[in-house]
């Protein structure tokens, strides 16, 4: 048990990190995700601090609601989705960053872990 608590935490800290590549803004210049300048997403993150799951991942839509195609939004949704145990909204988060970065291989690591632990 301890070691799929473990191996589950691994998997939501690398789809919450395996997202930090550089990221076009809507006014196409670049930024680096950390520095997102998204104020629902800073406030998500605030959140997830707080380990308050479910107000993060309403700052997260309103996030996404200003950069739908953000994979860092989304992953990080996932880890509060995760963190919820709502492991299958999880999944669909994962699923969406995996369309956003197909040639990142650690982000279908974790589609497929976390969809080994539904199982």
């Amino acid at each position: 048990m301890r070691l799929m608590k473990a191996s589950a935490f691994l998997c939501c800290v690398l789809l919450y990190a395996g997202c930090g590549q550089f990221h076009q803004s809507n006014e196409s210049t670049y930024q680096l995700v950390g520095t997102h300048r998204n104020p629902y997403f800073e406030r998500g993150n605030l959140h997830i601090e707080k380990k308050e799951y479910d107000k993060a991942i309403e700052q997260y839509k309103q996030a996404l609601q200003l950069d739908p195609d953000s994979a860092i939004i989304h992953a990080a949704m996932g880890w509060a989705y995760y963190n919820m145990g709502m492991l299958d909204a999880a999944i669909l988060k994962a699923e969406e960053v995996n369309r956003l970065n197909p040639n990142d291989p650690e982000v279908r690591k974790i589609l497929e872990l976390l969809h080994q632990q539904r199982r």
